[in-house]
């Protein structure tokens, strides 16, 4: 992260763009949202959209090098983190129970300048529910600030 995210410049307005790949399928998502840091993070905030079927729930995403962690409250609960060469164990809370995750992360690619400029980040990961074969998943996730 960059001297401008560590200061804690304020909060900005971006559109998003959300691009998962997992098992084949493909979904692609927009969606507005907040970008603002803390430290050395950066944080995205932002509503689902109502066709992911999530109900009413905010999804904040924390970005560093080498590190994303994905934490989502509402009408779902969900806690992943994302770093590259590691197993992590997350879950995910719906109204029809809990469900276990473990993932394995392979590639974390963060390019970020600043809560002004545009934010990337990819990253690919080993994704295993409840113990389950593990499926090949992939994101790429932008943010791009809205002009004011």
């Amino acid at each position: 992260m960059t001297e401008k995210q560590q200061s804690g410049a304020g909060k900005r307005a971006v559109r998003i763009m959300l691009e998962s790949d997992s098992g084949g399928e493909r979904i692609v998502r927009q969606m507005t949202g907040e970008w603002f840091s803390k430290g050395r993070h950066a944080y995205l905030r932002y509503a689902e959209p109502p066709e992911a079927e999530m109900g009413r729930t905010v999804t904040t995403v924390r970005v560093e090098q080498g590190e994303v962690r994905i934490v989502r409250h509402g009408d779902v609960s969900f806690e992943q983190t994302f770093v590259p060469g590691r197993r992590h164990y997350g879950y995910l809370q719906t109204s029809q129970g809990r469900l276990e995750l473990e993932t394995f992360t392979r590639t974390l690619d963060v390019a970020a300048d600043g809560p002004g400029a545009p934010l990337a980040v990819r990253w690919s990961y080993e994704l295993s529910v409840m113990g389950q074969t593990p499926e090949s998943c992939s994101i790429c996730l932008t943010a791009v600030p809205v002009s004011d």
